[in-house]
């Protein structure tokens, strides 16, 4: 396993068909969906294991988050792109368990993120913030606007006076979100994502 410097870790271009193929033959269909969820949306590894069915708007196709749930301390309105919508429809069919991952543990939410499980087959070593940086560096290179990643991540859009101003549409955001998702289907050489089976836990 290659080991690198934890603060400028990310799963690299070259590597990211190898680690979707090891993250999509996971045994723990709980997990896969968890880790696949970290690399399209880039959320935080905590924000998204206590992600809750009534976070979930699939009217709207928007994961709301309140504040209180935030490292960042702001509300979360994240709209979803086709592989989380489609991955959250076949969750949801099994049942409103309370948490979308759900554990067995005393939290009653998922614990084993199943990354190691991702390394030891394919010799990748990354941790779930990992997965953030990489969501942001594809991001960064899809021709979006820095307020649609910063807003995509719930990082401040700047205080400046127009800064100040923006206040962003969800499907302008919406449409943001989709670019990055099909640049990473791309990158992962995804040729076409439908929602996978999920397993009872």
């Amino acid at each position: 396993m290659v080991r690198r410097a934890a603060h400028t870790r990310l799963v690299r271009a070259d590597e990211l068909p190898k680690f979707y193929k090891g993250v999509t033959n996971l045994r723990n269909a709980i997990a896969r969906d968890y880790v696949l969820l970290l690399l399209f949306t880039g959320l935080r590894r905590g924000e998204a294991a206590t992600l809750r069915w009534t976070d979930i708007d699939f009217a709207e196709r928007v994961i709301g988050l309140p504040a209180v749930r935030t490292k960042a301390g702001r509300a979360l309105s994240l709209p979803m792109n086709d592989v989380v919508r489609d991955m959250l429809v076949a969750r949801r069919a099994l049942g409103n368990t309370g948490f979308v991952f759900p554990g067995a543990g005393e939290s009653g939410r998922i614990s084993d993120t199943g990354l190691a499980a991702v390394a030891t087959a394919t010799g990748i070593v990354i941790s779930a913030h990992d997965l953030r940086r990489t969501f942001c560096t594809i991001a960064e290179g899809c021709d979006i606007s820095p307020i649609a990643l910063k807003c995509l991540i719930n990082h401040s859009i700047g205080s400046g006076v127009t800064e100040g101003y923006v206040q962003m549409a969800t499907e302008r955001r919406r449409e943001a979100a989709q670019k990055v998702c099909d640049k990473i289907k791309l990158l992962c050489a995804v040729e076409a994502v439908a929602a996978p089976n999920v397993a009872r836990l």
